[in-house]
């Protein structure tokens, strides 16, 4: 079969799968799996083979990524359940005072989503967001802006969150490396995405709405102030599978392979590994030595495992439908077509992720299928572990942009503020695209200097 017709295929695959998700309203993981089975089938793949080659490529997929989100889940858990964002929000307020109080905001948010899924956590910190917005006054977009683009912004680009940790499955990234890149691209990304906020606040009003269970909620917590953990103990449990990652990949780069502090680090230094240990120390930190006996430990770890079931699911099935690209031949023509247009790969990665992201809403169904279609390319040009990293990187600040009517976090952010739809379009949608931007023109900086 000719790269021409491969490519069509591939092409015609892609529009399929948006087509499905969207007009149809079919759960993407149901999507691509029907996609993958219809691909394989159009390339020729043997029919015996086509349900071994999609269970190797969801088994492949999930082997890491699975471990990952689960037990990053388990740790944001832990930290939601004693309190941790109260605990940022207060802290950040009273050394930055009320007039940086959005500043503030977004910091917690920034903190708070390195192990907490956007969508999870941005609910959680919605008392401390009302409440803050209600002791200061003024426009509501003023705090639901800052705190809910620094949360994308982690989202989107740091791990353990599933669009970033399969899209480096998919690229064989190192997960170090990955996480080197993120906070270096994520954190400049947010204190420079600050100025751009007033041109937005300055122009559209939003008036701060009330709600009685939300300002229980705050008596409530000040009323229990005195067992809230400390700041340091809730930010050291967030930064300590960070460090533990980050030392994996340093001594991996600088030590020779029989040095035994490499060795062990290469173990306690795994993504896996680093948060399992994360969840084991916060729940006796947090948990055990604050009072919460072994029944509430195992509830809390319970209930954070239901929410992530559908995002491993189509994890796992973006593998399967890249598995299927690869087996057919079509991400190998895709490949060979994109390398001579003679757009960079960064440039590339970041495009096709932005249009995916505006098409179907989802940034890790951007990533993921981003990745997939991107992975033969890579393979093929030999890029070395720091420009995989930046690739993905790249493809994660796609991810961020053009957020609008057909992304869920969208509807909570807009809901939740009592910001009507065309607001949310003016502000939110050009403000996450000018994150998005600012991130990408970080990653090819540091693409120029290394």
């Amino acid at each position: 079969m000719s790269n021409e017709v491969l490519i069509l295929i591939g092409v015609t695959s892609v529009f399929a799968l948006l087509f499905i998700m969207i007009k149809g309203k079919v759960h993407p993981f149901l999507a691509l799996g029907i996609v993958s089975i219809a691909v394989a089938l159009s390339t020729g793949i043997p029919m015996a083979d086509v349900i071994p080659t999609l269970v190797k490529g969801m088994g492949g997929t999930l082997g890491s990524v699975a471990l990952i989100v689960g037990l990053g889940a388990m740790l944001g858990k832990i930290i939601e359940k004693s309190n941790g964002a109260d605990v940022l929000a207060g802290w950040l307020l009273d050394k930055f005072g009320e007039k940086n109080a959005p500043f503030a905001l977004g910091a917690t948010g920034f903190i708070f989503g390195i192990p907490v899924f956007v969508d999870v956590g941005f609910l959680v910190l919605l008392p401390i967001i009302f409440s803050v917005a209600r002791r200061i006054g003024g426009n509501m977009l003023t705090y639901a802006l800052p705190i809910g683009l620094s949360m994308l912004m982690v989202h989107v680009v740091l791990p353990p969150h599933p669009g970033i940790v399969a899209g480096s499955q998919l690229l064989n990234a190192d997960i170090g490396l990955v996480l080197g890149v993120g906070l270096a691209v994520a954190l400049p990304t947010f204190l420079v995405g600050q100025v751009f906020i007033p041109f937005f606040t300055k122009r559209h009003f939003v008036e701060i709405p009330t709600s009685t269970d939300l300002l229980q909620y705050q008596k409530q917590l000040s009323q229990n102030a005195s067992g809230l953990p400390k700041f340091a103990t809730v930010l050291s449990m967030i930064a300590f599978p960070l460090v533990l990652i980050m030392s994996g990949t340093i001594t991996a780069t600088t030590l020779p392979k029989e040095n035994i502090i490499r060795q062990i680090f290469s173990m306690v230094g795994s993504s896996p590994f680093a948060l399992l240990l994360a969840v084991c120390l916060s729940s006796y930190v947090l948990g055990f030595r604050r009072g919460w006996n072994k029944e509430k430990v195992e509830e809390i770890l319970n209930s954070a495992l239901a929410p992530i079931a559908g995002i491993i699911l189509i994890t796992g099935a973006g593998g399967m439908f890249g598995k299927v690209l690869d087996a057919s031949g079509v991400g190998k023509a895709l490949s060979d077509v994109l390398s001579s247009t003679g757009l960079h790969v960064l440039a590339l990665g970041f495009i096709l992720s932005a249009l995916l992201r505006a098409a179907q809403g989802s940034a890790t169904v951007a990533t993921i299928t981003t990745t997939t279609i991107l992975a033969p390319m890579i393979t093929s040009a030999g890029y070395d572990g720091i420009h995989i990293a930046l690739i993905t990187s790249a493809v994660g600040a796609g991810s961020m942009t053009l957020s609008h009517v057909n992304d869920s976090l969208f509807w909570v952010w807009t809901k939740f503020f009592g910001i009507s739809v065309s607001q949310g379009l003016k502000t939110w949608s050009i403000l996450t695209t000018i994150y998005g931007c600012i991130a990408f023109g970080l990653v090819s900086l540091i693409w120029v200097v290394v």
